[in-house]
């Protein structure tokens, strides 16, 4: 009985290294081929005969997609399982890509990056995976292993793409598509189901977001609204410095395109370093709640020192400090609300916190290019900086159940008032058992 106990241990074991090490390798590709495209898409726009802010439409439609569509993948594989939605959505950003490559018409081009950004929406289920398949503080570092799965993607995806675009700028386009669908088609080799042991259909009417008006409560509900509050105040404050950066480096220190390139990419590479195996190191060390906290406080730091920088060789510090705080902010944002989701609504709440977030990474740049424009060229890192202050004060009520071990016992004092399964998924192990 024991040694039969240890070999399903042992299964259930290598079923969950399997699964993550092929998710990796998925999210890596996919953002891959949307790296190779983002570069191209403003020439292939205009070389279609599109106007400015007839671009700037196309780019938003990828994010204005993949806001809507993130809570309704994460809210379908909640019931019908992981793996068959993110075999779905590579098939699908593989169409988006055949589509962006034989784009005749802006239309078309449209129509190509609004499927792209809809099939994006499986990150959500990508999260959901990883919460299925860690445990305790094991998931932040899951979770920063997606996220340097994206920035290693991103990395790759512009110089993949830059070469391929002498054969035509629709030829990126085909070399993607070709990427997204023999991921597929090695994700349906070699992927296992995240939830192998549970049984969905029957436990899924358990869940706290069972229903729309269940979802909607959650999210509102402390502390889910709190670590909510958090992830789009930061996600707004980021994103709005990342989008007038160049404009203002441009203006203060004469920086061009390839500076901002190198700037870039040492964010990157300090990212990937960081969310790919650093972060799981510091949340262990010192808990999620903490690590959240000192990366609100780096952010805040690093978006309110731009304006006064003497001189931009300051930003070798400045730079790995920013990638830095997201490095370890947003993994450990992204592993707390998960442990705040009991495990029959990892993708419906996970999707909810892609649309908190979505949303600061769209108003972040519209509020940040206004200010930049009617006031001054340092205002919107000041009031960027600024809301990080108000995120930091936030993070302070990151309730002690969530901060701590569940082997700690807790005062009467310390408790909270979520939902009783909220830490841990039901054990794979135990549930396997006879």
């Amino acid at each position: 009985m024991e040694g039969g106990r240890t070999d399903r241990t042992k299964r259930v074991a290598m079923l969950r290294r399997t699964g993550l090490s092929i998710l990796f390798a998925t999210v890596l590709v996919d953002m891959i081929g949307f790296g190779i495209v983002l570069p191209l898409l403003p020439f292939y726009a205009e070389d279609l005969g599109a106007t400015p802010f007839e671009v700037t439409m196309i780019i938003a439609s990828f994010s204005g997609m993949q806001l809507i569509a993130a809570p309704i993948w994460g809210r379908f594989s909640d019931r019908t399982g992981r793996r068959r939605l993110l075999i779905a959505g590579l098939f699908a950003s593989a169409i988006s890509y055949l589509i962006f490559a034989l784009a005749d018409s802006i239309a078309i081009l449209l129509i190509s990056r609004a499927a792209a950004g809809a099939a994006g929406g499986t990150i959500s289920v990508a999260q959901a995976y990883v919460a299925d398949s860690t445990k305790g503080e094991e998931r932040a570092h899951g979770l920063g292993l997606i996220g340097a799965a994206s920035g290693l993607g991103i990395m790759l995806g512009p110089a993949i793409g830059g070469y391929f675009s002498r054969f035509g700028l629709g030829a990126p386009g085909l070399v993607a598509a070709g990427l997204c669908a023999f991921n597929a088609l090695a994700a349906i080799l070699f992927l296992p189901e995240s939830k192998p042991f549970l049984d969905r259909a029957a436990n899924v009417v358990k869940g706290q977001a069972s229903s729309f008006g269940g979802w909607i409560r959650s999210l509102t509900r402390y502390p889910l609204n709190i670590l909510l509050g958090v992830y789009f105040l930061a996600l707004s404050s980021f994103t709005s410095m990342t989008s007038v950066l160049a404009l203002y480096l441009e203006r203060t220190f004469a920086m061009d395109a390839s500076d901002m390139g190198l700037v870039f990419t040492l964010a990157g590479a300090v990212t990937v370093v960081i969310r790919g195996g650093a972060v799981g190191r510091i949340v262990k060390a010192f808990g999620e709640a903490a690590t959240v906290r000192a990366g609100c406080v780096l952010l805040a730091i690093s978006v309110g020192a731009i304006p006064f920088l003497p001189n931009k060789w300051w930003l070798a510090l400045l730079v790995p400090l920013w990638a830095c705080s997201t490095g370890i902010l947003f993994p450990s944002l992204a592993s707390l609300i998960s442990r705040a989701t009991d495990e029959h609504s990892q993708g419906s709440i996970l999707g909810g916190s892609q649309l908190a977030g979505g949303t600061g990474r769209v108003v972040g740049p519209l509020w940040a290019g206004a200010l930049f424009q009617s006031y001054s060229i340092v205002s919107p890192f000041l009031f960027g900086s600024g809301l990080m202050l108000v995120a930091i004060l936030l993070s302070l009520r990151i309730p002690a159940a969530v901060l701590r071990s569940e082997k700690e016992p807790l005062d009467a004092a310390e408790r909270w008032s979520g939902p009783t399964a909220a830490h841990e998924p039901v054990d794979a192990v135990e549930s396997a058992a006879p």
